[in-house]
């Protein structure tokens, strides 16, 4: 029978400020530290975790006693160790009339290969981390990245029951429309952002930049081919001007023109002495060439003249017939784009939602059928972790679609071992230590509160808590420590901005609301 006990709501906000200086820590690590690598980030999160969960829980494995570390909970009552179950790996019935009692023995990284052993199953979870990780990277690079992870969040509650239903777990009770209602409004709400409009005087600040930025880009190409030319005279310095009559040609042809025009009747000038009559011959010639030119060009305008109005026409069809066509094909290029990206957006979304759902499912469904308390299931999850990830990166560093997909840029220029060296220089231990201390105390309290309540209702209330809770830790951030997660002075207006700001608080209302509603 499924727990219908409902969890305490101050235990609910503990464990979610507990996440909030966390995540505080995580946005350090990632935009100070790894400068936005999500490459790097995962690198140091994944090593990090694996070696403080397995010193952490081998300690506590090793020093406290076995009726703490072995004892397992099944709807919220301590039961029977029994040699079938625990030592066999059966999975049945047990009861003391039919099987054999005996003392629990305790659980963390030193016993997780003898469940492993017992239960091969158990290495599934691996696959649930991969998913997970990797789906809330893909929505981090979003824009609206934190809004697709509330809606993932949000929509796992949909997929509990199902899989209540495929593990042979209890169905729990249904959540009432008007609390999805309020809750999802409400989180929508909370953490949609507007970007605030530019002011004119910044506008035309960015405008004055650029003019600037041509100006000198103009001047530092070709800047002499611009200048005047300067003819010495005997009598006087003449300067040619460029000629602004000749049509679509280029200004600088033009002048490269005149220059050439103007260098040939200088040398003409050069080359006529005293005498006449000497030139004469070459002054004939010269007038034949011109004659000639001259009719060439006559019977060359003369052809223009000839060409048919119909032709015309015929071309200037052709020619929006080619404009349309064009126009055409971007316009299915853009809907092609956007199709593509909603894929891309969609699939990491309904990915991450399902490997949410099978979290906390199989935190239930492990304890109870594979008999696997909390010091053994995070010992598991957490200190395998690199098994489960570096496997996965390697295969994205060798297949070239793969790393364009999941790796930004400039991860994509590393092979994973320079990745691995970067993460070591750039790491702040003190802080990733931090910060995946508090995550995996977290993750602690989710698999208490998971066996301990009714699923649908804890993950729901989780949920929205975190919520509020992410906004407010982000005011906080910002308005006191924002030179700390390296917060830009675009970001910290954006969080400030009265329209924010209202969303926000009108968002909070329609959680407070649900969760008034499920608390009664």
């Amino acid at each position: 029978m499924a727990s219908t006990a409902k969890p305490n709501i101050g235990i609910l906000i503990a464990t979610q400020l507990v996440s909030v200086i966390g995540d505080s820590f995580g946005q350090r690590c990632s935009r100070v530290n790894y400068k936005h690598s999500t490459r790097h980030m995962m690198i140091g999160l994944c090593l990090m975790t694996a070696v403080q969960m397995f010193i952490i829980m081998g300690i506590l494995q090793l020093s406290l006693p076995t009726s703490i570390t072995g004892a397992i909970y099944i709807d919220n009552v301590k039961v029977n160790c029994y040699k079938e179950l625990d030592i066999e790996g059966k999975i049945m019935d047990c009861t003391p009339l039919n099987c054999t009692v005996i003392p629990c023995k305790s659980q963390g990284p030193f016993s997780m290969f003898r469940s492993i052993g017992l239960h091969p199953f158990l290495l599934t979870n691996g696959l649930m981390n991969i998913i997970y990780y990797n789906g809330e990277v893909f929505l981090y690079k979003e824009p609206l990245g934190l809004l697709f992870l509330v809606i993932s969040a949000l929509s796992s509650t949909f997929l509990i029951n199902p899989l209540n239903i495929i593990f042979g777990e209890p169905i729990n009770q249904p959540i009432p429309f008007l609390i999805y209602l309020f809750g999802i409004g409400g989180s929508i709400l909370s953490v949609v952002e507007f970007t605030p409009k530019k002011k004119k005087t910044e506008i035309e600040e960015e405008e004055e930049k650029k003019k600037l930025l041509d100006s000198s880009n103009n001047n530092g190409l070709g800047g002499a081919d611009k200048q005047p030319l300067l003819l010495n005279d005997d009598d006087d310095n003449e300067v040619l001007e460029e000629n602004g009559n000749e049509g679509s040609v280029s200004p600088n042809t033009h002048f490269r023109n005149n220059k050439q025009k103007n260098v040939k009747s200088i040398e003409n000038i050069d080359e006529s002495p005293s005498s006449s009559s000497s030139s004469s011959p070459n002054n004939n010639n010269n007038n034949n060439n011109n004659n000639n030119n001259n009719n060439n060009n006559k019977t060359e305008i003369e052809e223009e003249k000839d060409i048919s109005p119909q032709h015309v026409i015929i071309e200037n069809s052709i020619s929006n017939s080619e404009v349309v066509n064009s126009n055409e094909k971007g316009k299915g290029i853009e809907i092609g784009k956007i199709i593509i990206r909603g894929i891309k957006i969609f699939i990491p979304l309904v990915m991450l939602a399902i490997a949410n759902a099978l979290w906390m499912e199989t935190s239930l469904f492990y304890n109870d059928q594979f008999r696997t308390n909390a010091f053994g299931y995070n010992s598991l999850d957490q200190t395998l972790l690199p098994f489960y990830l570096f496997p996965f990166m390697i295969l994205v560093d060798f297949v070239k679609p793969l790393k364009r997909t999941f790796l930004n840029d400039s991860d994509q220029k590393e092979s994973l071992i320079q990745a691995v060296k970067s993460t070591w220089k750039e790491s702040n231990l003190i802080t990733l230590f931090i910060y995946r201390l508090l995550i995996n105390g977290r993750a602690i309290m989710y698999f208490y509160l998971a066996i301990e309540y009714d699923l649908t209702m804890v993950y729901l209330e989780s949920t929205l808590v975190r919520v509020v809770m992410n906004w407010l830790g982000a005011i906080v951030l910002n308005l006191l420590l924002p030179k700390w997660i390296n917060a830009t002075p675009e970001e910290r207006k954006k969080t400030f901005h009265p329209i924010n700001l209202l969303l926000k608080c009108v968002g909070t209302v329609g959680v407070v609301v649900s969760l008034i509603i499920l608390n009664k």
